[in-house]
């Protein structure tokens, strides 16, 4: 007997008048996904899911990913999916839903040169994207910067909305392409997979290079070519990153002293702190702290140049 197919369940929104992305944010997002639910649905509109906590399953039509915080997803219109989180398990997601279609008239609006935009279209709906924030660093601060937007809704916020869900539909074709280009390099990728997600779980500890490349079970000079060829940067530098990110975050919602601060991210001495922030980051810790900007996507806006073809 044949498999019998799942049901779906269409749910359909609609945007406020002249605008482009509809929010749902907040803690009634904060709940068990999935629970007394069989059925996949599909929506009307391009949606994107920001995971915060918890774990449990993605799924795309026939795909499963396991989310966990600071996961997103980025879903076509009539693309069938839900979420399921782990037994008994809270989970954390806020959505929103961009207006594609809206947003590339936009941009051929204000374009010199003439878009295809019937044909960026079928790109962009062509398949689902599933991945950590850290994979794809650039569209990810896109994506949370046009959260804070919705939620602060600041001077001119929809003026600003529109510049960013331009360069969100910019930087989802470059994935687009990516994909289409690199499957040798994404490889390539899979192969130090469990060095970023060692670096991620243990970036509090001495990290050597020997440890990552023995987590994804390869010589440690292999690894650094592989390293290097995929991540445009050393692993050392990987390191660093992670843990001045951390660092952040931290100084955004704490008093913390940075003695305190950089030994919570990994770092032996409060000089090599300052020394590794600034080079990212291009002040030191105290100056962003200082700054009225200092909000994680800024932080990462984009002196990280060496991630090249993110």
């Amino acid at each position: 007997m044949p498999k019998k197919k799942p049901k779906l369940e269409y749910r359909y929104y609609e945007m406020e008048p002249n605008s482009q992305v509809l929010a749902l944010l907040g803690e009634e997002w904060r709940r068990y996904y999935g629970k007394g639910i069989e059925n996949l649905h599909f929506h009307n509109f391009m949606e994107i899911g920001v995971c915060h906590e918890g774990h449990g399953t993605c799924i795309l039509r026939d795909q499963e990913f396991a989310f966990e915080g600071e996961c997103i997803v980025i879903i076509p219109p009539n693309y069938p999916h839900t979420n399921n989180s782990d037994p008994d398990t809270l989970a954390f997601w806020e959505w929103m839903y961009f207006d594609i279609d809206s947003i590339l008239q936009d941009m051929k609006n204000l374009s010199r040169s003439k878009l295809d935009t019937e044909e960026m279209q079928r790109i962009l709906y062509a398949s689902p994207f599933f991945f950590h924030q850290q994979e794809h660093i650039k569209i990810s601060w896109i994506i949370l910067e046009i959260r804070r937007e919705c939620e602060r809704k600041e001077l001119m916020y929809q003026e600003k909305l529109k510049g960013l869900l331009q360069s969100f539909v910019v930087e989802l074709l470059r994935m687009h392409h990516m994909e289409d280009n690199m499957s040798s390099k994404n490889a390539r990728s899979f192969q130090i997979a469990p060095a970023l997600n060692y670096v991620r779980m243990h970036y509090r500890e001495e990290i050597r290079i020997k440890d990552l490349a023995d987590v994804c079970g390869i010589s440690e000079s292999r690894f650094r070519g592989i390293f290097q060829e995929c991540m445009n940067m050393m692993p050392n530098d990987y390191v660093n990153l992670i843990r001045i990110r951390e660092a952040s975050k931290i100084l955004q919602n704490s008093y913390a002293a940075m003695d305190e601060v950089a030994f919570r991210v990994g770092y032996g001495n409060v000089s090599s702190f300052n020394r590794n922030f600034k080079k990212i980051i291009g002040m030191t810790p105290y100056q962003w702290k200082r700054s009225p900007d200092n909000y994680l996507g800024q932080m990462l806006d984009y002196k990280i140049s060496a991630l090249k073809g993110w």
